[in-house]
């Protein structure tokens, strides 16, 4: 198949991984960094946030994360232990266990009571813009309650699914560099409670700026609903995260590779524009 626009990863100003160092509440207050979150990275501010102590599991795009990080800057919002956080390796406690302050986990070490705390504090509005971004029906869903269960309701089932937890059946999951680490590392594979059942990734490296990356979306959209639960289907901009560019060894756009559900290992790629039945049976050679 004919190669599409190339990109030259080897000149990405890629910068080393530091982890943020811990502070706390008092430290955050009396030394607020100075720039606007709109005119942070998303893994900038999600490293923040980090730092702070601050659960940002709800946050579903950009526009979340920066209003999440301006409330946490002023104060509103407490430090959370990570154990309260929406992660795809949580312990694998039992569904009874014996969480801090009697929090309600289940099977899939989803802590439902922190999840649905911190959606609390968004308004009615902000809960419908997220369950329109999660492709919820909410038109029904009059309470705000309503609204925060099914939200919660969603990430348990994104988590039967997928290791992150990011990635539904039949859709298009536009992922960050960290739900990508998660999805392909060993270690958070087998730390999954679903990790038998985790299906392989069909991943999407593409930018916005490609032509053919633009002709294969509503491609990709297709094979994804015709996939269903047999594979999870993912996109990376990589523009954004040029350093998976690198790691991926992504010569040209888009780029498709399938990855294995149990190891995270690369098993096939293909460089080049596919279509919905090219894409189906790529990932289906692998099921």
């Amino acid at each position: 198949m004919a190669s599409s626009s190339q990109i030259d990863v080897s000149k990405s100003n890629i910068l080393p991984f530091s982890s943020s160092s811990s502070v706390t509440d008092a430290d955050a207050s009396q030394d607020l960094p100075s720039t606007p979150p709109s005119s942070m990275s998303i893994k900038e501010i999600k490293d923040e946030l980090k730092g702070m102590g601050i659960s940002f599991a709800d946050c579903f795009d950009k526009d979340s994360l920066c209003e999440r990080l301006e409330d946490a800057r002023n104060g509103k919002f407490a430090s959370v232990s990570s154990t309260s956080r929406v992660e795809g390796t949580t312990s694998s406690g039992s569904g009874s266990g014996s969480g801090d302050g009697g929090a309600s986990t289940t099977s899939s070490g989803l802590d439902r009571e922190a999840i649905a705390a911190d959606l609390r504090t968004k308004t009615v509005r902000q809960l419908r813009t997220l369950c329109a971004q999660s492709n919820i029906r909410w038109a029904n869903l009059i309470e705000k309650e309503e609204l925060v269960q099914a939200l919660v309701k969603y990430q348990e089932e994104c988590l039967k699914f997928s290791v992150s937890g990011k990635i539904m059946p039949g859709k298009v999951a536009l992922i960050d560099d960290d739900t990508l680490s998660k999805e392909l590392t060993s270690s958070s594979i087998s730390g999954s409670r679903s990790s038998n059942n985790i299906p392989p990734l069909l991943l999407d490296v593409f930018a916005t700026w490609c032509g053919p990356c633009k002709m294969m979306s509503p491609f990709l959209e297709d094979a994804a609903a015709e996939l269903g639960d047999k594979v999870r289907v993912a996109k990376i901009d990589s523009d954004q995260y040029p350093e998976w560019a690198s790691k991926l060894n992504v010569r040209s756009l888009p780029t498709i590779v399938v990855f294995d559900g149990k190891t995270g290992k690369e098993l096939e790629r293909v460089e080049g524009a596919m279509r919905t039945d090219q894409l189906v049976k790529l990932a289906m050679k692998h099921v």
